[in-house]
């Protein structure tokens, strides 16, 4: 039978690699080298704090001299290791929703032995209480998923700041939405085209990046908003169109690549719906984009705001811990 401490140090071991593959899964995720790691970007602070805490206890619970259910140890050892092949296992699929349900494993096992190192240095017993460690992650996650989406349903866009006439900013950057049949915007696309001529003509950009693809054999979300804001009178020598990607992630990596870094911009004005925003300013600025916000005018029931938010919410998470947009 293993010792206490052998056990142990197998799981500061296995830690210490799943640290380290989570911060490259991060970083690899959004086309990033690792060597530029930032140790002030929140989630990588928020994430290293974790992994001390992690590391701490484990060996606070090593140098104890208490007897301890090596069983629960040894549970403890396979959670985290079940959470490193999660890690691993994501890898093998492309689809954003695969990717969610299989690393949401890492996160829950992950918390889970955290919390149960904790409760076992604090137990007389140093008995593994697995249904306590299991209710205090539920309610530690409900904590997390409340927080951030406050965060998602009421923050509040830069407009204010321009009021005055007095800023700039290097480009708008219109995030795309879906198009109707016919090549016609739909309603929050055609907000967003609104919203994106409104800073225009007030000069709070001198150019205007619109995004998004399209299916097969229909005009991509980038090409009908580019036709609507000619039509609007803008000068299409002004207008930038992206017209491949599938997601909100994809159009901000495009941004960063072919047009933020190239041209050497120093800020960019986001153009979507305010739920939305919260998202996509976390991703550009995680990127090294300096962003400013500014929503449409979008209506939504309540109904359809919470499910967005909802969304939003689970999306945001991920995006902070994995990478993954």
């Amino acid at each position: 039978m293993f010792s206490k401490n052998l056990i142990l140090f197998g799981l500061l071991v296995i830690n210490a690699v799943s640290g380290f593959f989570l911060f490259y899964f991060r970083y690899s995720n959004q086309s990033i080298l690792l060597s530029n790691f930032d140790f002030t970007k929140h989630s990588n602070l928020i994430t290293i704090i974790l992994f001390v805490l992690l590391g701490a206890f484990i060996i606070i619970n090593m140098i104890s001299r208490a007897e301890y259910n090596k069983g629960g140890l040894v549970l403890l050892l396979i959670c985290s290791l079940i959470g490193l092949v999660s890690l691993f296992v994501s890898l093998r699929f492309e689809d954003k929703t695969d990717k969610i349900e299989i690393t949401s494993i890492y996160i829950f096992t992950g918390l889970y032995v955290l919390i149960s190192l904790i409760l076992l240095s604090l137990s007389r017993s140093k008995k593994l209480h697995i249904f306590s460690g299991i209710w205090i992650v539920v309610l530690l996650i409900g904590v997390l998923f409340s927080f951030t989406l406050y965060q998602v349903y009421y923050f509040k866009d830069d407009v204010s700041t321009y009021y005055d006439g007095t800023k700039r900013a290097n480009a708008g950057v219109v995030l795309g939405a879906a198009v109707w049949g016919g090549n016609r915007p739909s309603p929050i696309l055609r907000e967003r085209i609104n919203k994106a001529f409104e800073i225009y003509e007030k000069k709070y950009v001198p150019k205007l990046v619109l995004t998004g693809g399209g299916s097969p054999n229909e005009m991509s979300e980038g090409e009908v908003a580019k036709n609507e804001l000619i039509k609007y009178g803008v000068d299409k020598n002004n207008l930038f169109v992206e017209d491949k990607s599938n997601s909100t992630f994809e159009q901000i990596l495009f941004v960063r690549d072919k047009l933020y870094k190239k041209n050497r911009w120093d800020k960019i004005i986001l153009v979507s719906d305010n739920y939305h925003l919260f998202r996509s300013s976390e991703i550009c600025r995680f990127n090294g984009m300096n962003v400013d916000c500014i929503s449409t005018d979008t209506p939504h029931t309540p109904e359809g705001a919470m499910n967005f938010c909802l969304k939003e919410t689970v999306a945001v998470i991920f995006y902070w811990v994995f990478g993954i947009g």
